[in-house]
């Protein structure tokens, strides 16, 4: 395992974001730009459709296919997120030469909705997010990868989903870049014995798919406040994508989905399970994550053959979606790695 920190002084920012305006969008006129310059140039390249998942389960898809790309990246999202969510990323990858593929995971976005409610977030058996990302990958991705390399870009929950599909699946990828990835769940105030007690009591009860105590359905949000980047600008023209799109209206877990995550994330950090990954890693740790924990990340890193941690300082959990000294680093790093292992 390598280490190292990415933090930027006011100076060398300011040198940063002058080199790179041009590349990235600034916080500073974040809304305006997204809705008249990205999202214009995602819909003319957008193609999108659905795959049938484990059990039949119709999951949404897009694709963003470059001409002639320097390689393919695969994203894996994270818990209650959307395709629209890595508009700016996709933005970027699209930009540099990479065709992009996302799916939409059971019971998020567009696709078929698994909880006792629309809003919750339920999964029968976590490797059904597995093997719905290799079907995907095997129907959609390589039909479609111009005969290039695939790279995977995965966030937090997708962070567990990518990291088991690399040790199950080794001859998929080339590298892949892991962003606060869900190794470890953080369970706050609650201790994470106490929280499996109560899960796994309520699956005994038959009221596995009722909603773990302290999650709750879909409420509109108001707030600027987010537990997961420090960046209000690039927060609130999600929360605005969010509000207007039944669609996007995401709750908190079922006790199912805990017991599920819970047993992967106890697997994925076995030495003998980290063994079987074959590819460069860059992982992305946030300062300030309190999704996650680092702790979980940290054994995984340990284990790997090839495993660059990079702690984002001053971060909260989507490095990539924080505020402009953060997100830029991020990015930066993000694809130079990519260009390295092409």
């Amino acid at each position: 395992m390598n280490e190292d920190n990415l933090a930027l002084t006011a100076s060398s920012y300011s040198n940063f974001k002058d080199k790179y305006l041009e590349i990235y969008i600034s916080q500073d006129n974040y809304k305006e730009e997204m809705i008249n310059i990205v999202e214009p140039y995602l819909k003319k390249n957008l193609k999108n459709g659905y795959i049938l998942g484990s059990n039949s389960l119709n999951l949404y898809y897009e694709k963003f296919i470059v001409k002639n790309p320097k390689a393919n990246i695969v994203i894996c999202h994270g818990f209650g997120e959307f395709t629209e969510k890595y508009n700016e990323l996709i933005y970027y990858f699209i930009k540099e030469g990479y065709s992009v593929f996302i799916l939409e995971h059971r019971g998020h976005g567009r696709s078929q909705r698994l909880g006792m409610d629309n809003y919750q977030i339920n999964v029968e058996k976590f490797d059904y997010y597995i093997e719905d990302f290799k079907k995907f990958i095997d129907e959609v991705v390589i039909p479609d990868n111009r005969n290039k390399k695939l790279l995977l870009f995965a966030h937090s929950m997708g962070g567990c989903i990518g990291t088991v599909f690399l040790e199950k699946y080794s001859n998929y990828f080339s590298a892949a870049v892991l962003s606060s990835p869900m190794h470890g769940i953080n369970t706050g105030k609650t201790p994470k014995i106490l929280a499996s007690i109560i899960s796994k009591g309520m699956k005994l009860c038959g009221k596995g798919s009722s909603y773990l105590p302290g999650q709750k359905p879909y409420t509109e949000k108001k707030t600027l406040y987010s537990r997961s980047t420090s960046c209000k600008e690039r927060y609130q023209y999600l929360l605005e994508k969010i509000n207007k799109n039944d669609n996007y209206h995401s709750g908190g877990s079922s006790a199912l989905w805990y017991i599920e995550s819970l047993k992967a994330t106890k697997k994925l950090i076995k030495r003998n399970n980290v063994s079987k990954i074959m590819v460069p890693i860059l992982l992305f740790q946030a300062e300030y994550d309190t999704h996650v924990i680092p702790k979980a990340q940290n054994k995984f890193a340990a284990y790997a053959k090839d495993c660059k941690v990079v702690h984002m300082k001053g971060s909260k959990h989507e490095a990539y979606f924080e505020r402009d000294e953060i997100a830029f680093s991020f990015l930066n790093r993000l694809l130079s790695f990519y260009d390295n292992n092409i």
